[in-house]
């Protein structure tokens, strides 16, 4: 199965996963227990042991909305922002209870390439194609394609996110499965 982050499949990360499963402190977290803040700068980077994350920005009206997910065997770093030492653009929290391992940011950025080239080029396709996806499909159509490529997302993750994540209200994510089902 394809992985939900389709840029991890460029990447050779396996020296920060490594470098986590070496010495990263574990964290359990509680379901919305976050351990990335927007607004502040991020200073662990951390691979995903169980459970998920979703990462989640503010919008102008102050509601949560989801812009993506992390699952286990993933690592969850702000590359830009602490980078630049800027504070966050999003939030990073644990969509149920999970567990990660962390480590310092400075020491993951380390295992990386030098100029993060190969990541941010990676990372700009997986979210340019989402993005042209919002223009080309219909909410029921993108919601087909996740479910056909992803199914264990059902499984993991709540509705309510996954309607955040597709644009959608829950009630027209309830309706879409529920066209889906009687046809």
């Amino acid at each position: 199965m394809e992985q939900f982050n389709s840029y991890l499949d460029t990447l050779d990360l396996s020296a920060v996963v490594e470098y986590c499963k070496a010495k990263g402190v574990v964290q359990h977290c509680r379901k919305g227990e976050r351990i990335v803040q927007q607004g502040e700068i991020t200073k662990h980077a951390a691979l995903v042991v169980s459970g998920y994350f979703k990462i989640t920005t503010l919008t102008d009206a102050g509601e949560e909305q989801v812009v993506n997910f992390t699952f286990p065997g993933e690592m969850i770093m702000d590359f830009y922002s602490s980078m630049h030492g800027r504070p966050a653009e999003f939030s990073i929290s644990a969509g149920i209870d999970s567990e990660v391992l962390k480590v310092p940011l400075k020491d993951a950025k380390e295992l990386l390439s030098p100029s993060f080239h190969d990541e941010y080029k990676s990372l700009f396709m997986m979210v340019f194609s989402r993005l042209l996806n919002i223009y080309r499909k219909t909410p029921s159509q993108r919601y087909k394609e996740l479910v056909e490529k992803y199914p264990h997302i059902i499984e993991m993750v709540s509705l309510k996110d996954i309607a955040s994540f597709l644009m959608v209200t829950p009630t027209h994510l309830s309706r879409i499965r529920s066209k889906i089902q009687t046809d």
